[in-house]
C-alpha cells in the first residue's frame, strides 16, 4: 500500500452495515487522530476506495448486497498488486472465517464486539507495518531508477569502447577479432597498428574491476599508445613501454588502477616476434600444419603494483603457418553449473580442435563460450584476437 505522503493524518475507511458499530469506530478513530470514511457495505466501498485511496479499510465480514469477503478480494483485484491493508472485522470466530478473510487478502481481523485498546494496537501495528513497506517499495524503485540509469551509462560506454576499436586486419598479416563487453563493462581494450611498414604493434589489456572507472583507464592507455606519447620509450621494443606504463599508472590506495597486458611487436623481414606480457594471459601460438603449441609468456607482474619493476621481453620466431591468439582471461575464466571454472586448458583444446576447420572464425569460440556459460550474462568482459601469418 502505497501511504498517501500528502496527508497529515491517515484516512481511514469503514465499512459496515451497523450503524452503532460505525459510530463507535469514528469516535475512537477521531480521538486518535485519524481521518474517516464511512459506508455501510462493500459495494459502496469498492466506490470510496477507488475515490479517496484510504490509507487502510475497517472491514465488516457480514453485510448486505456484498459482504466483506466479495469486497476484500474485489479491492485486491482491482487494485493493481498494490497490498491494501483491511483489518476484517467479524462476529465469527470460527477458524473457517478466519482463514476465509486471509484467503482472501485482509491483513488481520477483529472480533465483535470491539475492544478499543485492542482496536488501537492492530491499528497502529497495520498502519506501522503499511508505512515501512510503502518506503521499501519507495527505497527499490528508486534503485531501480539507478541501476537502469547506470545500466544506460554502461551501454553507451562499452559502444564507446567498440567504437575504438581497431578494424580486421587483411593486408600482409590477417588479423581477426571478437570483443564482447560484460553487463558491467570491464577493462578490456586492444589495439594494433603499423609503426613502419615492416613492424605491426599489438597489444591487450585488461584493467582491474570493473565500470566506468575500469574503462576510462583502459581508453587512457591506449590512446596514450596510440598516439605513441609516453616518453623514454622505444615502441618496437616491449619492455621499454610496460616500463613507462607502470611508471605512469600506479596502483592506488585501494587497490585500483592496476591492469594486466599482452604488448608485442611483429617483424616481417625477421619473421619474428618480439613480446612482453605482465600478469595477462599467455598469447597462444599454434602451428596450423602439426598443431605444436608455444606459449608466449613472460613471469612479470601486472603494471601498477611496483614503480621500479625490471620488466622482461622475450623473442620467438614465427613460421607462415602459425596463429597467435591474444586473449583475456574473460574468455576461459567461466563458471559451470558445478561450479568449477572452464579453464585455459580447455580453451587451448577447443582452439586445437577448430584449427583444422577451413571454415573457423572466432565467432565460434564465442558462441560455443556462451554456452558454456552457467549465466546469460558475462561477468567480465570477452576480448580475443587471432592473427594469421
Amino acid at each position: 500500500m502505497n501511504l498517501n505522503s500528502s496527508r497529515e493524518y491517515p484516512l481511514i475507511l469503514i465499512a459496515d452495515d451497523d450503524q452503532s458499530t460505525r459510530i463507535l469506530l469514528r469516535l475512537i478513530l477521531k480521538k486518535d487522530g485519524y481521518q474517516v470514511i464511512e459506508v455501510e457495505n462493500g459495494r459502496e466501498c469498492l466506490s470510496a476506495w477507488q475515490k479517496h485511496q484510504p490509507d487502510m479499510i475497517l472491514l465488516d465480514a457480514m453485510m448486505p448486497v456484498m459482504d466483506g469477503f466479495e469486497c476484500c478480494q474485489q479491492l485486491n483485484e482491482i487494485a493493481n498488486n498494490l497490498d491494501i491493508p483491511v483489518l476484517m472485522i467479524t462476529g465469527l470466530n470460527d477458524k473457517e472465517s478466519v482463514d476465509r478473510a486471509f484467503a482472501v487478502g485482509a491483513t488481520d481481523y477483529i472480533t465483535k464486539p470491539i475492544h478499543p485498546p485492542v482496536l488501537r494496537q492492530r491499528l497502529a501495528r497495520i498502519l506501522k507495518a503499511a508505512k515501512a513497506e510503502a518506503a521499501l517499495k519507495q527505497s527499490e524503485a528508486k534503485l531501480l531508477e539507478q541501476n537502469n540509469r547506470l545500466q544506460a551509462e554502461l551501454n553507451q560506454a562499452a559502444d564507446y569502447v567498440g567504437s575504438l576499436l581497431p578494424q580486421p586486419l587483411t593486408e600482409k598479416i590477417n588479423i581477426e577479432q571478437h570483443f564482447a563487453p560484460s553487463a558491467q563493462l570491464g577493462g578490456d581494450i586492444f589495439d594494433y597498428y603499423w609503426v613502419d611498414p615492416n613492424h605491426l604493434v599489438i597489444y591487450l589489456l585488461d584493467v582491474a574491476g570493473h565500470g566506468v572507472r575500469s574503462a576510462l583507464l583502459s581508453i587512457s592507455v591506449l590512446n596514450i599508445l596510440r598516439s605513441q606519447s609516453l616518453y623514454n620509450t622505444d615502441f618496437y621494443e616491449p619492455w621499454t613501454v610496460l616500463t613507462e606504463l607502470n611508471r605512469t599508472f600506479q596502483m592506488n590506495e585501494t587497490g585500483d588502477n592496476y591492469f594486466t597486458i599482452w604488448y608485442g611487436v611483429i617483424s616481417l623481414s625477421e619473421r619474428e616476434i618480439v613480446y612482453a606480457s605482465a600478469g595477462h594471459p599467455p598469447g597462444i601460438l599454434v602451428n596450423r600444419n602439426n598443431q605444436d603449441i608455444k606459449y608466449l609468456d613472460n613471469n612479470n607482474i601486472p603494471i601498477g603494483m611496483l614503480d621500479d619493476y625490471p620488466f622482461e621481453q622475450n623473442f620467438y620466431s614465427i613460421s607462415k603457418d602459425d596463429n597467435l591468439y591474444i586473449l583475456s582471461d574473460g574468455v576461459y575464466e567461466i563458471p559451470q553449473i558445478d561450479g568449477k571454472i572452464w579453464g585455459f586448458d580447455n580453451l587451448v583444446r577447443l582452439i586445437q580442435k577448430y584449427q583444422d576447420n577451413n571454415n573457423f572464425n572466432l565467432a565460434k569460440v564465442w558462441q560455443f563460450v556462451k554456452k558454456q556459460h552457467k549465466d546469460k550474462v558475462l561477468d567480465d568482459d570477452f576480448s580475443l584476437l587471432k592473427i594469421t601469418f
